[in-house]
């Protein structure tokens, strides 16, 4: 399977931008865009770094597989899943068109431009700021939105969604396909924690007791016009904090294992079912014009955050064979540019590809 670099990275950059705005650095970081920088790397960061690979042909790989690590927009996938199932069984119209105000409800400009992104990609002019819609009562269609979930990985969409399907729904999509206990919270509220710290779970709060939190807090930056034009105030005229208090707050955010993640994508991937059909069109739409001979579908959902790396994916082959693999890359000492060009889906994709590549790949996590 060869894929064009330019088209790998347009394919993963999109669906996997840095989610907060990053300073400067002197540091030359390591090339996590081309296979020989991840082999190079490797060795020396195996414990930064969870892979778990099955190429749907007997080959496997497992390194720190099971081991929970932030997941950033790559837990996304969960959402897209908990989507299909409600429209298939009939509780949501991919039709319906949403009001970008209520859309905008559960939005922060934290996200690297994605939401930016996705209001260009609809044609929903922007206001002065560049990131919010001049007319709130502009209106998109539900899947649309979800397009541009996976896409641009906007990151109130998936708030959206949960919010009106119900948390138990975005849960039971992932226990059904492999993720036993997914951590499934408000991302509004984690990035609320972090630009509005007055707003954040006291130190040290159990996973449970912070998830309840942030969803109290959504809930009152949802229905509060006033407190969501002083965040946005906030944050249109005052820096982010620094790059290390950053990353602490990343490393705190909703987590999971590889395997799990790669459960899911290799779960969407197989299903002969309507569900799992309409979820892969979403996942497989943003490679779908750079496809290689053999090959029906490769999807995927990437996610960045500061030091964090994740990425899920499948491979559809023309001969009935499913590979998937998930891969997630947790360094908090990371620099604010080490990360900033890293490629998350090209080991998987290569290691799916090439038994001799991934070899070496095994070879460099010192399997």
């Amino acid at each position: 399977m060869s894929m064009s670099r330019r088209s790998l990275l347009v394919a993963v950059g999109a669906a996997t931008p840095l989610l907060l705005a990053e300073p400067s650095s002197a540091q030359s970081p390591p090339d996590l865009s081309t296979p020989e920088g991840w082999l190079s790397w490797l060795p020396a960061n195996r414990d930064r770094v969870g892979i778990a690979l099955d190429d749907g042909r007997g080959a496997q790989l497992a390194h720190a597989a099971s081991a929970p690590m932030p997941l950033a927009s790559a837990v996304k996938v969960l959402h897209l899943a908990a989507y299909a199932e409600a429209v298939v069984g009939g509780r949501l119209d991919p039709a319906e068109q949403v009001r970008v105000g209520d859309w905008e409800r559960y939005y922060l400009p934290t996200d690297g431009g994605a939401h930016k992104l996705s209001l260009e990609h609809l044609g929903v002019p922007a206001d002065e700021s560049g990131y919010y819609a001049a007319d709130p009562d502009q209106r998109v269609a539900l899947r649309e939105m979800v397009a541009m979930m996976i896409t641009y990985s906007d990151s109130a969409v998936p708030d959206l969604l949960r919010d009106r399907l119900g948390t138990r729904e975005v849960l039971a999509a992932g226990r059904s396909r492999g993720w036993a206990r997914p951590d499934v919270r408000s991302l509004c509220a984690e990035y609320l924690f972090l630009a509005l710290p007055e707003t954040a779970p006291p130190p040290g709060m159990p996973t449970e007791a912070r998830r309840s939190w942030g969803f109290a807090v959504e809930r009152r930056y949802r229905d509060d016009p006033a407190l969501r034009q002083r965040v946005r105030e906030r944050l249109l005229t005052r820096p982010l904090p620094p790059w290390q208090q950053q990353t602490a707050w990343a490393s705190a955010t909703a987590a999971g294992a590889p395997r799990e993640l790669a459960a899911v994508h290799r779960a969407l991937a197989g299903g002969t079912d309507p569900v799992s059909a309409l979820a892969r069109e979403h996942l497989e739409a943003p490679t779908a014009g750079h496809l290689p001979p053999g090959v029906d579908g490769i999807g995927f959902k990437g996610g960045s955050l500061p030091g964090v790396l994740a990425c899920g994916l499948s491979v559809r082959r023309t001969d009935g064979a499913i590979g998937s693999g998930g891969l997630v890359l947790h360094d908090p000492a990371s620099g604010p540019r080490e990360l900033r060009s890293a490629d998350p889906a090209l080991p998987l994709l290569l290691a799916l590809r090439d038994a001799a590549w991934r070899d070496r790949l095994a070879a460099a996590l010192g399997r």
